[in-house]
């Protein structure tokens, strides 16, 4: 794509920020910047917009932010919301407070009723604010869980959640880059609702923390043993929130990982601001194995999402799976509804790329399970399409959970809360959560996932899975592939970059101990970063033995991760990140 003199000079005059017209200024005769810079346009993913800080309509800046803004007011005028009016959040990354309000302005300026909260604020509260006012739309400015250099877009509908298919190409059509919006398109700031922070993290708690019961003479009407914990907030925006919330809920405060614990969108020290990868929680360990404490918590940098590591029975660490920790908190908030003795019918959902002992689970305690698409656009969904029913529990691998209806997307901070009352609860009958895992294994079945993924750009990944299409593999680790999906070929609204294979059962000479289990593989592109992700899973009935059974069944996903890898042949690119986790 050839980018002419006059669409950078335009560019040049509407970019407000003197950093990115500088870096313009510098490259704009270098044909390689140009084109990485203004050869593309973002699109939306799984969760919004995501880009590299910088200028050009592929990256993420102010321009593209009013840009975007702009489209999303005219979709809420044509679909007659605009009087609903819209609320914008941002969280700590560069950049992303500036964005927030020349958006703001944009939405003001056509007319929209705009409220902004005034400080770096968790995805959660934004969320929250969304439906507390019953807004037509919200913006988060947030790159979530993205390397330190991104920034990104979140932007959520009328009906609470993230806006999915056709809304969200709506919008992109809507995103015209030939009239971009100058400083005289906005709204002064005094003409935008600014939402104190304090007072939304209040609104926020009253809605998803449940209070602690007390008796006629004050007493805890269900005393549970509250631990202590460990949190990392991994310099994002979580700590203030889940501070008020572990009081509201009666829990003691956490011990902080200091200089992980306030907001810092260059997020010093950490190799990622990814709970997921390897070293990001070493400083929360090194600080509870030196308290003595036994549970760390973690909110990616805008607390929508949760990762925990207990330790095990030797007492080592052990970081806890998405999986693992979906099964778990699934497990308690059934438990949850079940002594409110609901009169309507229970729902919860996960996406399909998820572990299914969560549905396993559900179907042995009477309570409906959806398999959604990925994301928690899709995962909320049956809670929309279901009204006469009660939510119970939603969640994807990838470390996001939904505790509660107030949140229509999925939040870390409520989720925190719910497993620390879990936690408590177990240690009052002497049960660890592993050995918790260890029970449900006992009821449903041995369940175990392992992930893995190989960072590479878009070309080479759809090079790769145009490979996996036009030949699929016969056979894996050993094992017919018996059956496999395309969901691209799926019908429309189920219709995504996913490739789905099942395994036959295991020949004679594989070892006894794994011939029976079932085998599934789910293969598709990041939708929030250059990688191609790999999910895994095996199952089979409980065996006398279930912790040495998962350990045969891991070993067992390894070789097909490993053949798998080898046909994406995308090692060469960059490096592969195989068995990021084994979960249950």
């Amino acid at each position: 794509m050839t980018t002419s003199h006059a669409t950078i000079d335009a560019w040049l005059a509407a970019d407000p920020d003197p950093q990115t017209r500088t870096q313009i200024e510098a490259n704009r005769r270098s044909a390689d910047w140009v084109d990485a810079h203004f050869g593309s346009v973002m699109r939306f993913g799984t969760a919004g917009m995501r880009a590299a800080s910088g200028p050009g309509p592929a990256r993420m800046n102010r321009v593209m932010a009013r840009v975007a803004a702009r489209a999303v007011g005219a979709e809420l005028i044509a679909g007659r919301l605009g009087d609903r009016g819209a609320v914008v959040g941002f969280d700590a990354r560069p950049g992303a407070v500036e964005m927030a309000f020349d958006a703001a302005c944009l939405l003001a300026a056509m007319g929209i009723p705009t409220a902004v909260i005034d400080g770096p604020a968790p995805t959660p509260l934004l969320a929250r604010q969304l439906v507390a006012r019953q807004a037509g739309a919200g913006l988060m400015f947030t790159a979530s869980h993205n390397p330190r250099g991104d920034t990104g877009l979140k932007v959520y509908w009328a009906d609470g959640t993230q806006i999915r298919p056709p809304l969200d190409r709506r919008i992109e059509e809507r995103m015209d880059l030939a009239a971009l919006p100058s400083h005289g398109s906005l709204a002064a700031r005094h003409e935008l609702e600014l939402l104190e922070l304090r007072s939304v993290i209040a609104e926020y708690v009253a809605a998803v923390v449940r209070r602690p019961e007390f008796d006629a003479d004050g007493r805890l009407a269900d005393p549970v043993g509250a631990p202590a914990v460990v949190y990392s907030a991994l310099c994002g925006v979580g700590s203030q929130t889940l501070g008020h919330a572990f009081a509201a809920a009666g829990l003691p405060p956490p011990a902080y990982v200091e200089h992980q614990r306030h907001p810092d969108g260059s997020f010093p020290g950490l190799p990622f601001p990814n709970p997921e990868e390897p070293g990001t929680l070493d400083d929360a360990i090194a600080l509870a194995s030196q308290s003595g404490t036994d549970v760390i918590l973690a909110n990616d940098p805008d607390a929508d999402r949760l990762a925990a590591a207990v330790r095990d029975r030797d007492g080592a660490w052990r970081q806890l799976s998405g999986d693992e920790l979906g099964t778990l908190l699934c497990d308690w908030m059934i438990s949850l509804t079940a002594d409110r003795r609901p009169e309507r019918p229970l729902i919860s959902a996960s996406s399909v790329v998820s572990g299914r002992m969560v549905q396993a689970l559900c179907a042995a305690r009477g309570v409906a399970h959806h398999r959604t698409l990925t994301g928690f656009k899709w995962i909320m969904e049956p809670l929309l399409t279901h009204p006469e029913a009660q939510w119970v529990f939603g969640y994807e691998e990838a470390l996001g959970y939904s505790v509660t209806d107030a949140v229509r997307d999925k939040d870390g901070i409520a989720a925190a809360v719910e497993f620390t009352r879990m936690i408590g609860a177990l240690a009052s009958r002497g049960v660890s959560p592993l050995e918790r895992l260890d029970e449900l294994a006992a009821e449903v079945g041995v369940w175990v996932t392992s992930a893995a993924s190989v960072r590479a750009d878009a070309q080479a990944m759809h090079a790769a899975l145009s490979r996996l299409r036009s030949r699929p593999p016969a056979v894996l680790a050993g094992r017919p592939v018996v059956t496999w999906v395309d969901w691209l070929h799926a019908d429309a609204a189920a219709r995504t970059d996913l490739i789905e294979y099942e395994l036959a059962a295991g020949t004679e000479s594989e070892p006894s101990e794994t011939r029976g289990a079932s085998v599934r593989v789910c293969v598709r592109p990041s939708g929030t970063e250059p990688k191609a992700k790999i999910y895994l899973e095996a199952s089979m009935p409980s065996p006398s033995d279930i912790r040495t059974q998962r350990g045969h069944l891991r070993g067992l996903l390894d070789a097909v991760s490993a053949d798998l890898l080898a046909l994406l042949d995308l090692s060469k690119t960059d490096e592969a990140s195989a068995d990021l986790a084994h979960g249950l």
